[in-house]
């Protein structure tokens, strides 16, 4: 039978807590501030310290990409005007102590992402009527390859049209108002570590780490369009979190 990703993470945590619990010296509950303050969402985790190993599970929820003037879009996202949302992103993290307080940590993450344009049917014909929304098979980002439209077509029929465009160019085209879900899996490195800000070697917790999660698989559709108020179609590929870096505030406790 087939075991799926969060399964195999579960075996995974329980066979390593298994291994190491005659070595533990601490564990810390944390949450990250760029989820709440940039993404609107939340984040909670949990790791465990042995004397060189350490082991993290952390559960995002409800990020929002988009929020914040677009703070965590891509480049094409942000011309495609897409919003894009990660109800979950869940994972788990086994790294090495390099000091008692500095770790690197091997990560494997799933996240699922919906995806949509911001600008709906009704926007999109207002577009047309205005002239802006262009009836040429051009794809692109933003205002790329845009041309005035050609004649005065009805929108739901240029939608259409849009639509088989897309699909004879072998892309899913992605009708306003609907929602693209996909899942991808990263597989990245991330260096933490750990300061106290009231002294001692316990207590209160400040964790600044940078990351890098790069996507290893995804099931998104190969191609997919979106688009624009330009009538512009642009290529979405699967989002991917890349490089950042984040602070967590939480709890450290010796055992």
């Amino acid at each position: 039978m087939k075991i799926n990703f969060f399964k195999k993470s579960i075996i995974y945590s329980l066979v390593v807590i298994s291994v190491v619990p005659v070595y533990s010296q601490a564990v810390s509950i944390q949450s990250g501030i760029n989820q709440t303050l940039l993404f609107h969402g939340g984040n909670i985790a949990a790791t465990y310290y042995g004397e060189k190993f350490v082991f993290e599970y952390s559960h995002g929820t409800n990020l929002n990409f988009a929020a914040n003037g677009g703070i965590g879009l891509s480049k094409d996202e942000k011309e495609q005007d897409l919003s894009v949302f990660a109800p979950y992103s869940t994972g788990i993290g086994l790294g090495y102590l390099i000091t008692k307080n500095l770790d690197i940590r091997l990560e494997i993450k799933e996240n699922l992402y919906r995806v949509k344009s911001n600008d709906s049917l009704d926007e999109l014909a207002a577009y047309q009527f205005a002239g802006i929304r262009s009836d040429l098979p051009f794809t692109g980002n933003g205002l790329e390859n845009w041309l005035p439209p050609t004649r005065n077509t009805d929108p739901i029929e240029l939608t259409i049209q849009k639509a088989v465009i897309a699909e004879l160019s072998g892309a899913q085209y992605v009708a306003p108002n609907s929602t693209l879900r996909y899942r991808t899996r990263s597989v990245g490195l991330a260096l933490y570590y750990r300061y106290f800000p009231l002294g001692g070697d316990e207590g209160l917790m400040l964790e600044p780490s940078i990351r890098y999660w790069p996507n290893v698989w995804d099931d998104a559709p190969e191609k997919v369009a979106f688009e624009n108020k330009f009538g512009v179609l642009g290529i979405h590929k699967a989002h991917d979190v890349g490089l950042f870096a984040n602070v967590s505030v939480g709890y450290y406790k010796k055992l």
